[in-house]
């Protein structure tokens, strides 16, 4: 089964950050390396660097930015015998001590 583990946080609540913090991404990527389980993975730029879309009578709106709060950083896709296993996981990835994490199960045709 394939999970993707959806990461966001509210940058006005983010720690520090720094070498620590990269370490633990680069250390939690190796493990899921290893444990040969992860599909794909990718961080975003910042959301000031992105665009929001919206339509209004089926017109489309185009604003700079994303809207403020919670914003998306990054997901994991892992192909993982349960939710269990993702869910164990994802209470690994570094941003779940200032934000949150989805599991949200692939859907396949």
């Amino acid at each position: 089964m394939q999970y993707a583990l959806v990461y966001s946080y509210d940058p006005s609540l983010a720690g520090p950050g720094g070498d620590a913090e990269v370490k633990e991404w680069m250390d939690l990527d190796e493990e899921l390396t290893r444990a040969g389980i992860k599909v794909h993975e990718a961080g975003f730029h910042p959301g000031a660097h992105g665009k929001t879309l919206t339509l209004s009578d089926g017109a489309p709106r185009i604003t700079d930015g994303v809207p403020a709060g919670s914003t998306i950083a990054g997901y994991y896709v892992l192909d993982v015998p349960d939710e269990h296993t993702a869910l164990d996981w994802a209470r690994r990835i570094p941003t779940a001590r200032y934000g949150q994490i989805q599991i949200r199960q692939i859907a396949t045709v």
